[in-house]
């Protein structure tokens, strides 16, 4: 619930107080000391890489669409032997400086072990402790590691200059507004060598309240909900839209790896006409993980 304060703050003064660098630093470092260390984060990943039957990245060229405030997924691939990661946002918001914490905090057996069905036991376990000594980050000392941070690049609108063998994202495609989604998708290919694959976890609930209201955006009638909406609560696509979008990625071939539903939470009375569907399954889908290959 938010505050009686939040409520009546007005609009430019919240966006404001939730841009200011104080801010986005303190959040960061809670992430880093929660859903983004180490550990959870290389759960993460060794989890849909075992559901892809996905190939070692091991000396592969990796970009990560939609980096946030904790880079910490880009470090998973540095563990997993990537020769480079390029982990990139449209706007600067990366903290370097709390992966520390991601680092320190977690319990450095998991990253190891988790991942060694991907890499190397024995240089996961080398190339983790090169990341504990590492006192103090910041982007110097990550591009020492072979991560590049780079902000203020926007996918939708322009193909990467350095061509990748993979490209991945956590909880980013459904902020997309729905008329960036497709060019961003072809971009994406087109920066993929051939060969190259593409996972992508996306979230498909309401963004204001993932316990009790997570479908509530559904009713929201098209003319009120502005792309604004769309990147901060959710661009409201349904699976079987995720899914046609994909299937038309020309040189691709892409499959749905896992699906999460909501049958815990209400639907609206009504659901506003611009949202495509085929069923009350496909409204309640709450989470896709999907996989494309692009041909040799």
């Amino acid at each position: 619930m938010k505050s009686l304060a939040s409520k009546l703050l007005p609009k430019s003064l919240k966006d404001k107080i939730t841009g200011s660098d104080l801010f986005t630093r303190r959040q960061a470092r809670a992430l880093a000391a929660s859903s983004k260390r180490i550990d959870i984060c290389s759960a993460q990943f060794a989890h849909i890489l075992h559901l892809a039957k996905h190939p070692p990245l091991e000396g592969k060229i990796c970009l990560e669409v939609g980096a946030g405030w904790v880079l910490t997924h880009a470090l998973v691939c540095y563990l997993l032997g990537a020769q480079k990661v390029i982990a990139t946002d449209i706007t600067h918001r990366a903290h370097p400086e709390v992966l520390t914490t991601a680092v320190s905090e977690a319990v450095d057996s998991i990253p190891r072990d988790i991942l060694a069905p991907f890499s190397n036991h024995a240089e996961i376990r080398e190339r983790f402790d090169r990341l504990t000594s590492i006192r103090h980050y910041s982007f110097e000392e990550l591009a020492n590691i072979g991560i590049e941070y780079s902000a203020g690049i926007d996918l939708a609108r322009t193909i990467s200059t350095e061509r990748v063998d993979f490209i991945y994202s956590f909880s980013v495609l459904e902020h997309v507004p729905v008329a960036d989604v497709r060019n961003l998708l072809e971009n994406l290919v087109a920066s993929l060598n051939p060969g190259g694959t593409m996972l992508h976890c996306i979230h498909l609930e309401d963004h204001r309240d993932f316990d009790r209201n997570s479908l509530d955006f559904l009713g929201i009638a098209s003319d009120r909900y502005t792309r604004e909406l769309e990147t901060n609560w959710g661009n409201r696509i349904r699976m079987s839209e995720w899914e046609k979008v994909f299937e038309n990625l020309a040189g691709t071939r892409t499959e749905l790896i896992y699906t999460y539903l909501r049958a815990d939470v209400p639907l609206p009375t009504a659901i506003d006409p611009s949202i495509k569907y085929r069923d009350e399954i496909d409204l309640r889908t709450s989470h896709l993980g999907v996989y494309t290959r692009k041909s040799k």
